[in-house]
């Protein structure tokens, strides 16, 4: 894109921010009928994919990232709140954790088709890209019947979706972490005393593997431990790991790479937390959530320029600390989703 458009690298960066904009803002628009939002965003992406792949120069890009972000943002945000409203509370954690493994896997995949662009070119890259959100998204519409009223189990709260506040802050710091480390471990496997070619340094993402599995494992958790719980080990063990970081050997910066995407993984059950009090509540956690993810790059590059790679650790554990703090700052009762369960039913299945 630079020698295409002939712009910096700095310019060139913001195609990622203006998609995590773009994310931040749907998570703040107002849902209709589900199944007939989850449709429009469809062809919201699909369409945006588009003008990306035949952007003629790169503020036409940015608007079609844009674009993109809010489509896929309310795809998400409406599928997260959707869980609640299809299944009972003892299945809900499970497969929020299958959602959130899944942009795990994605974010591993979106790495491959980097790779792809280099004989498709980037246009090609997201021509593809927008293709095969189409196929995915219009098969899983066509097995998602639209629901019908009364057939959805109430939500926990009843207050119109106001998510404790602690929630909506803690999505400022999450996906901080996986953004500030890779993007900044480029600059520290490619430096001294590594001096790793690209192509090899770009190996360190195979650790989005373990983030899937965690993401799976997190959702199960929740379901019997609770969401607090949970987020409190991940917090505490994800700063542990990162600070194997300051270590300069290859395979201590494997550690901290994998403990900030685990991190952010297992702390993203945030996400099913808040789509317990409804959808306005799910998208104020992702509207923070990915504006703390557009921050994170020039946060971290600054701390890397000021004060060296321990600059960025120290950050990333900073801000965990935070997610941790709110966590254990919460007032409100935060039981395992099965027990919710068998508070709502009782041993016949009746309502009791």
């Amino acid at each position: 894109m630079d020698g295409d458009f002939h712009s910096p690298p700095a310019l060139t960066g913001l195609v990622m921010t203006a998609a995590l904009l773009g994310f931040a803002v749907a998570g703040l628009l107002r849902e209709g009928d589900p199944h007939r939002t989850l449709r429009r965003a469809m062809w919201l992406t699909v369409f945006a994919s588009a003008v990306a792949a035949l952007s003629p120069n790169l503020w036409v890009l940015l608007a079609a990232r844009a674009g993109q972000g809010m489509g896929v943002g309310l795809m998400v945000a409406g599928g997260l709140a959707e869980v609640p409203r299809r299944l009972p509370p003892g299945e809900a954690g499970r497969v929020t954790g299958a959602m959130i493994a899944g942009t795990a896997l994605g974010g591993l995949l979106g790495r491959a088709a980097g790779y792809a662009g280099l004989f498709l070119t980037w246009r090609g890259a997201f021509a593809v890209g927008g293709a095969g959100v189409l196929v995915v998204v219009a098969l899983s519409l066509a097995r998602l019947a639209p629901q019908r009223a009364g057939q959805a189990p109430p939500l926990r709260n009843q207050s119109g979706g106001r998510a404790p506040l602690s929630i909506t802050l803690a999505g400022l710091f999450i996906l901080f972490v996986s953004v500030g480390m890779f993007d900044a471990i480029p600059y520290r496997v490619a430096g001294p005393p590594f001096d790793l070619p690209p192509v090899v340094g770009d190996l360190v993402y195979l650790v989005f593997l373990p983030a899937t599995l965690y993401g799976l494992v997190a959702g199960r958790l929740v379901d019997r431990l609770g969401a607090r719980r949970v987020i409190v080990t991940t917090a505490v063990v994800e700063m542990a790991l990162l600070l194997a970081g300051l270590i300069s050997s290859v395979g201590a910066l494997v550690i901290a790479a994998a403990a900030g995407i685990c991190g952010t993984v297992g702390l993203h059950v945030h996400s099913g937390w808040a789509s317990s009090y409804g959808r306005a509540a799910v998208g104020r956690y992702l509207a923070a959530y990915y504006v703390g993810g557009a921050l994170a790059a020039p946060v971290t590059a600054f701390a890397y320029g000021r004060f060296g790679w321990p600059g960025v650790i120290w950050s990333l554990i900073a801000v965990t600390a935070v997610v941790l703090v709110l966590a254990l700052a919460r007032q409100d009762p935060d039981r395992a989703q099965r027990e919710q369960a068998d508070a709502r039913f009782g041993p016949t299945g009746a309502p009791g």
